[in-house]
């Protein structure tokens, strides 16, 4: 928990006002306070400083997309499981004769090589 900070946001329109490194203690009726990484502070800080309006601040639905596409850029590189073991050559006979004939087209034509005599 040491690379975490908390974000102070406001309850009325969830603009992001600040940080703290360590979560405040003194209840608020306008702010809450949101558990958030430092690298989710940076994205923040860039959204604001190279994508938004000058004086538009990020908001906490700009952080809950941030984790959102995160979390999804996570599953899609999970590895997939493991494929069962290939069958035993012994079962040849069920090959479909289609993919036998495209593999051996994709092989390119070799000029017979005519021996010269000597």
């Amino acid at each position: 928990m040491a690379n975490n900070i908390f974000l102070e946001v406001s309850k009325s329109n969830g603009a992001i006002l600040s940080y703290y490194l360590e979560q405040p203690t003194t209840p608020s009726t306008t702010v809450d306070y949101v558990e958030a990484t430092g690298e989710e502070l940076i994205f923040l800080n860039a959204l604001e400083d190279n994508f938004f309006a000058p004086g538009t601040v990020a908001t906490l639905s700009d952080l809950t997309d941030h984790r959102a596409r995160v979390q999804a850029a996570k599953k899609a590189k999970a590895p997939s499981p493991a494929k069962p073991a290939a069958k035993a050559a012994g079962k040849a006979s069920n090959t479909d004769p289609m993919v036998i004939t495209n593999f051996k087209n994709g092989f390119k034509p070799v000029r017979k090589q005519t021996q010269t005599p000597r």
